[in-house]
């Protein structure tokens, strides 16, 4: 669990010649800060008279903040037990029809989970730019920026998380699978960049 390792062995195995971890995994973690900058917005929101009016909804967006950084980290690692299943997958026999068989059935179904993992980042990082948004409009304007980062780095989760969904369907059978994820991912991206879009200009705006 990298969570509980030092931040280096992430950087230095995202960076060494093995397999995780590898895209999904950063996207996670991206999503994951970018969570932390709006809770770090929420905080200093709370206990200030000038905000006192916005406190309760405050508290509301923190807690579901709480939730979407502790999915993020393990999606993080989730992501990479994905990657084992289907490599174990692909380590199985094919010398009989049978074994392959098995092993073709083996690998799709690690594909399929290999592609929900980062739709469901997809999913959150729409979460977090609607938050972002939110913020914008009730969080302390002293960290404006700290929005607008925010808001950049949950845009970057969606794209980044949206690539590892496509490439791992790309390799599914499953049309009918195939079609209803893609279908999801397009709203995604769709809502999400459009919310990020609004929010970083708004935030640029207001700082000009």
């Amino acid at each position: 669990m990298y969570l509980e390792r030092p931040l280096k062995d992430f950087v230095k195995d995202t960076a060494s010649r093995t397999p995780t971890p590898g895209g999904g995994s950063v996207a996670a973690l991206v999503g994951a800060l970018g969570g932390c900058l709006l809770s770090m917005v929420g905080n200093f929101t709370l206990g200030k008279e000038e905000f006192k009016l916005v406190e309760e909804e405050v508290r509301a967006i923190l807690k579901k903040l709480d939730f979407f950084i502790s999915d993020f980290c393990r999606l993080m690692q989730e992501d990479i037990s994905a990657y084992g299943s289907f490599s174990r997958a692909s380590s199985l026999p094919k010398k009989t029809p049978e074994e392959k068989k098995k092993r073709s059935i083996a690998l799709q179904e690690a594909l399929k989970r290999a592609a929900e993992v980062p739709l469901k980042m997809c999913e959150e990082c729409v979460e977090l730019l609607k938050i972002a948004s939110c913020l914008f409009e009730i969080g302390n304007p002293r960290l404006i920026s700290d929005v607008g980062v925010g808001a950049i780095l949950a845009e970057a989760c969606l794209e980044s998380a949206a690539l590892n969904v496509e490439i791992n369907l790309s390799y599914i059978k499953d049309k009918v699978f195939v079609e209803e994820k893609r279908k999801l991912l397009r709203g995604f991206l769709e809502e999400g960049g459009k919310l990020a879009d609004e929010v970083v200009k708004k935030v640029k705006e207001k700082i000009g």
